[in-house]
């Protein structure tokens, strides 16, 4: 079942998805025909018949989706008359995703896992397409809540640690390799892996809290629990799209514009 069909999304996937469109899909029997293997050094390859059957089941279920999450390219899911596969270090994968607000191509595993690489280096993003689309859906709930960024680096590899004494319960669903959710009617708290292809892994925490007095403590806590890492200043907010000063926040209905941003620099993200 596609899942723009199916009724027993939970409600807050069913939000996200709202302003979700649905493109053309690929058929099984195109994905036959047209599958492929693409290694590394031009070699060809049988077809392994997971594969096959992993883009047949990606395609039925996320062929041709597109939702919009923090800005107007929105993600793209389906094969769009391709059905390549790649041997790589985490298994066989195929194209199946571009992130539109990263603007940047998000591969499947067989498994369902996704993957992306920057500067040359792959990474496990998502448990699950599913998980992912629960992350999404959780930020989407709570983007616009008052919220503070903060930084941490930690060893290549390796995520920092939660102790989450005064943390709100940990969002299971939503929760992946680089997204931890924590979440309440009040409190989210969500640790995201941002780079990981350099002499560290960044690493951003987001405190939001539904009524902007809370918000303070929110930040106090995730500084004493959150260990493992060095504490880096963030000044750029990606929910917002603007700098702000390091731990500033950023509040509902502030203005965003050229007079209330930093100068951006030159190659900043």
């Amino acid at each position: 079942m596609h899942i723009l069909d199916d009724p027993c999304l939970s409600p807050r996937v069913l939000a996200l998805l709202t302003r979700a469109r649905r493109g053309q899909a690929m058929s099984t029997d195109q994905i036959r025909d047209l599958a492929c293997v693409e290694a590394a050094d031009g070699s060809e390859a049988p077809v392994p018949g997971e594969a096959i059957e992993a883009m047949t089941r990606f395609e039925e279920r996320y062929g041709g989706l597109w939702y919009p999450l923090l800005g107007s390219n929105g993600m793209e899911h389906g094969l769009h008359g391709e059905a390549t596969v790649y041997p790589g270090i985490d298994g066989w994968s195929f194209p199946g995703i571009l992130d539109g607000d990263q603007t940047w191509p998000v591969d499947v595993l067989l498994d369902e896992r996704t993957v992306m690489t920057l500067a040359g280096q792959p990474r496990i993003i998502n448990s699950s397409i599913a998980q992912r689309l629960e992350a999404h859906a959780q930020l989407a709930q709570v983007r616009d809540w008052p919220h503070v960024t903060l930084g941490i680096a930690v060893e290549p590899g390796q995520e920092p640690a939660a102790a989450e004494v005064d943390f709100p319960a940990l969002d299971v669903e939503a929760t992946g390799p680089a997204d931890k959710w924590w979440s309440n009617d009040e409190t989210a708290i969500h640790l995201k892996l941002h780079a990981w292809w350099g002499s560290e892994d960044i690493w951003v925490a987001r405190c939001f809290a539904k009524r902007a007095e809370n918000l303070t403590a929110t930040v106090e806590s995730v500084r004493h629990a959150v260990t493992g890492g060095v504490w880096r200043d963030e000044d750029w907010c990606s929910l917002c799209a603007h700098f702000r000063r390091p731990t500033q926040p950023c509040l509902p209905g502030t203005p965003t514009g050229p007079s209330a941003q930093w100068p951006r620099r030159s190659g900043a993200r």
